[in-house]
């Protein structure tokens, strides 16, 4: 048990903690993502100042109260991120700190308010994030993937129907393009693609624009997925390039209405599912909105981009905590 500071046990008390300007305004909720850095900073804080981890002086340091500097360490701890006894910050710990700065500017550049952000640059030598991403992807997960390199977001693509693969899974890419053309790209990429359509874990499965624009989206969607896969066996892995329908405000509001209609009826469709979206096809205008609904509407969010700026993660960490 960690010792209570007197700013934790004002805070807990519900008591204005004294400051020697008290015109100071508040400062903004924080994301939980934010606050799991916090604390990793102070660690590393308190190991460059004194060689040692003292948690009051974290505490203090992230101006957390008591009993949630305390959830917020076992949560931690549960990812992985940090050792509790003695508490020192993991390499997974390490690859967070990195990830935060790439997700600040990532959601800076498409001009959400989620997090504060300052320029860094990439260190030499370091991993593309996406590709590591994907090798610990839940399953049954509902992912998006946002592009504004076409070049990464095949990378991505093909890494996340190798995995698929890898694991026994039934893979199907549903596409409006010649199937061929995406065989070739996968194959370019790596992939199996014979082989795997021999042994029945791979599908490319044309679907046509009025497949999905007429009539209720959901019911469409599981049309095509019984379609899909006949002769397949589960665990299923899909694959979904978004098309924007209309290249409008009014096409990208039909996009948005069918993502979350989508992710509401998700757990029932038992299968994982990727939906690319290309940044270039958005409305300018509509950007900011269109990315913001779509963070709310996905378990994972990828960002493949150049590997200064690339970045996956879980978008729940960006909400507020306090």
């Amino acid at each position: 048990m960690f010792a209570k500071s007197e700013e934790a046990v004002a805070q807990q008390k519900g008591r204005p903690i004294a400051t020697s300007n008290s015109a100071q305004l508040p400062k903004p909720k924080r994301s939980r993502m934010e606050i799991y850095n916090d604390i990793l900073k102070g660690i590393e804080q308190e190991l460059r100042s004194s060689g040692e981890v003292k948690p009051t002086r974290v505490q203090q340091r992230c101006n957390l109260a008591y009993d949630k500097f305390s959830r917020y360490l076992g949560e931690m701890a549960a990812k992985e991120l940090i050792l509790r006894e003695p508490i020192s910050i993991t390499a997974k710990g390490l690859d967070f700190l990195q990830d935060h700065r790439r997700i600040s500017r990532f959601v800076h550049e498409i001009g959400m308010k989620y997090l504060d952000y300052k320029e860094s640059r990439l260190s030499e030598g370091e991993d593309y994030g996406p590709i590591k991403f994907l090798d610990n992807l839940p399953p049954k997960s509902h992912s998006v993937l946002l592009c504004d390199d076409k070049k990464y977001a095949e990378l991505v693509t093909s890494y996340y129907i190798s995995k698929g693969l890898e694991r026994g899974e039934s893979c199907v890419y549903l596409t409006f393009e010649d199937p061929t053309k995406i065989e070739r790209r996968l194959s370019k990429n790596g992939i199996d693609v014979e082989s795997s359509k021999q042994r029945n874990l791979l599908r490319v499965y044309t679907i046509k624009r009025s497949d999905i624009s007429e009539g209720n989206p959901y019911d469409n969607l599981k049309k095509v997925i019984r379609g899909s896969t006949i002769g397949l066996r589960p665990p299923y892995r899909f694959y979904r390039n978004f098309v924007p329908i209309e290249k409008s405000v009014k096409g990208m509001k039909l996009e948005l209405s069918y993502e979350q209609l989508l992710h509401d009826n998700f757990k029932s469709l038992d299968l994982s599912l990727m939906c690319r979206h290309d940044l270039s096809e958005i409305e300018k205008s509509e950007r900011t909105d269109f990315v913001e609904t779509l963070l709310k509407n996905h378990h994972q969010v990828i960002y493949a981009s150049e590997p200064e700026k690339a970045i996956a993660f879980d978008p729940s960490l960006l909400e507020s905590e306090e």
